[in-house]
């Protein structure tokens, strides 16, 4: 009983000898990364990190969902390591920034047309003209002939069409005007497109980021809104099938995104694509679009644990990380761009980090008693 006692005794006063050195080399070494932007990639930017981490327990990567517009200003500003956005950033914004930005694509996904019918089983279906007159504020109520003409055997209710769109600075609605200037001309010529516009069915149901849309969609029957897949399947929504420039009824998926992207050109001297809206071919899904990563090229300015850690991840992102996009249903960059993008981040500028020093406690010059054993049962 004796020596128990003692061996517990000489136990407590290794770990707290011990213990102190071990958690301050810990939270010493861990390097923490801040990032912001678009809501649309924010559910696979979510388990990447965690993901990653896991591999990774001293990188710890922080990412606010804010919008696109102001993951733009917030890398601008550098007030974040990186930003993100659905949408390449313009020439005025290009212009704002202080040194050269490396825009890297990361994911793609569809932006589905959510609807709350509470009362009706059937999913809908929605043609262009439709989608645009609904926005343009030109059909107010479910029961429009249009509407009915192309949900043949669906018998529409006689309620409000309440439009819901986005409050904020965002990448989605980018993605979204871009499709509506594609396939109207009216539209294209009194609204365009922007990650901002002047809605003309006014702001009374506009919701801040993706979750918010989809809010203002729940809140009354009748409600239709235009968000990330994930999100509405996460609020329980339905969304509709879109009729695309084939004529054929597409659904969003990994495959039909796939398609888009696919029957979409790059543009002149570079290997991204800024649109892939209203694409050719039978089983694209004309809604979808891009979402990119923003870090500076030079980062000699970062501090070098910081720099070496960001370069990492994002390697981590356009190599494992892109296995995990269709699990949440975006799809994976094509391999082409893939090597591409994962060329330039291996280009990215980084400062040289310092030697590696020994953290913890030094070790002892005294000799420890055999007997004590951390993993002894009779210690628990």
């Amino acid at each position: 009983m004796i020596l128990s006692g003692y061996r517990k005794i000489l136990h407590a006063i290794a770990l707290l000898l011990i213990l102190p050195g071990l958690l301050a080399g810990c939270i010493g070494d861990q390097v923490e990364l801040h990032g912001a932007g678009a809501t649309f990639p924010a559910p696979i930017y979510a388990r990447w990190r965690a993901l990653f981490n896991r591999e990774n327990p001293d990188i710890v990567i922080h990412y606010d969902a804010v919008g696109s517009g102001k993951g733009i200003k917030s890398i601008t500003s550098r007030s974040v390591d990186f930003g993100a956005s659905d949408a390449l950033l313009k020439q005025s914004e290009i212009r704002a920034l202080d040194a050269a930005i490396l825009t890297i694509p990361t994911v793609i996904g569809p932006v589905v047309i959510a609807y709350n019918l509470p009362k009706l089983n059937e999913q809908i279906r929605l043609s262009a003209k439709a989608i645009s007159k609904i926005y343009l504020g030109e059909i107010t109520r479910w029961n429009n002939p249009l509407l009915q003409d192309i949900n043949p055997g669906i018998s529409l209710p006689d309620l409000p069409i309440r439009v819901a769109h986005r409050s904020d600075s965002s990448g989605t609605t980018h993605i979204f005007t871009d499709y509506l200037s594609s396939i109207s001309a009216e539209w294209k010529e009194e609204i365009g497109r922007g990650k901002k516009v002047n809605w003309p069915t006014g702001d009374e149901w506009a919701g801040e980021g993706n979750d918010g849309v989809a809010h203002r969609i729940l809140l009354e029957p009748g409600g239709i809104g235009y968000l990330e897949m994930k999100y509405a399947q996460n609020a329980g929504l339905k969304y509709a099938l879109v009729i695309n420039r084939e004529g054929e009824v597409v659904a969003p998926s990994v495959a039909s995104v796939q398609q888009a992207e696919q029957h979409t050109p790059a543009s002149e001297g570079t290997y991204l694509k800024p649109t892939i809206v209203n694409a050719a071919g039978e089983k694209s899904y004309p809604i979808a679009g891009f979402t990119y990563l923003l870090v500076y090229q030079d980062l000699t300015d970062m501090p070098p644990e910081k720099a070496h850690a960001l370069k990492k991840y994002l390697e981590w992102i356009l190599t494992k990380g892109q296995k995990e996009a269709p699990k949440l249903h975006y799809t994976p960059l094509p391999e082409n761009l893939r090597k591409k993008a994962l060329k330039d981040v291996r280009q990215l500028k980084l400062p040289e980090l310092p030697e590696k020093k020994v953290s913890g406690p030094k070790p002892s010059t005294e000799s420890t008693p055999a007997t004590i054993n951390f993993q002894d049962k009779k210690f628990n």
